[in-house]
């Protein structure tokens, strides 16, 4: 899936309660604030168990055929790389990447029918992935607190002979793209609505001087 270069830092900082509210600082003018629910953990780098997964879909991809495991690990931080938070439920491997990217340089802000497409594209990408059949998608305009405009695709899909869910939400807030993409293989309820209920309090605050 397409994703764009980042060059602002991020800090996360953590506010303990029964479940953790967090912060994620985009950059001097943005926060993305997250409540993350027992059982998930939210963390700048990706999980070593999430990147031990991860590779193993890379080795199925035909251009990993004689690469060895340390190439296709290094291959997949690279990857990985491009997100800068990760919310993990270690029990499921279910996770969400966030990526907040600016406007290149001269680039004017995406139009309702970018988004869309952008969203659309994104399923697409989706059924041309190694070892991905039987995707059942749609994308709906969603409502996100602090955000100008977002669109959400609902995928379900067949990877590995496994079922997965995904929810993948494209959308910009001024002078940024964002991507919240969340995959679910765990075949467990429970895990999906904790994640659409974290999503849908998800909040960007504009900060002020």
């Amino acid at each position: 899936m397409i994703r764009f270069s980042l060059i602002f830092a991020l800090a996360i900082s953590v506010l303990s309660s029964a479940a953790d509210a967090a912060q994620i600082i985009i950059s001097d003018e943005l926060v993305v604030a997250l409540t993350v629910s027992e059982g998930w953990t939210l963390s700048l780098e990706p999980p070593a168990a999430l990147v031990k997964e991860m590779a193993a879909h890379v080795a199925h991809e035909p251009a990993s055929a004689e690469a060895s495991t340390e190439q296709i690990e290094k291959v997949t931080r690279k990857r990985m790389a491009a997100n800068e938070a990760y919310v993990y439920h270690a029990a499921s491997g279910a996770h969400l990447e966030i990526d907040f990217s600016p406007l290149e340089q001269g680039a004017s802000a995406p139009s309702t029918k970018t988004l869309r497409t952008s969203a659309e594209y994104a399923a697409q990408s989706l059924e041309g992935e190694e070892d991905v059949s039987n995707v059942v998608w749609d994308v709906k305009p969603v409502d996100i607190i602090g955000v100008r405009e977002a669109f959400q695709l609902m995928a379900d899909y067949r990877q590995h002979d496994l079922s997965v869910k995904f929810i993948g939400t494209i959308g910009y807030v001024e002078g940024y793209w964002f991507f919240l993409y969340f995959t679910d293989p765990s075949q467990r309820p429970e895990v999906f609505e904790q994640m659409q209920a974290m999503l849908a309090e998800l909040v960007v605050r504009h900060l002020v001087d």
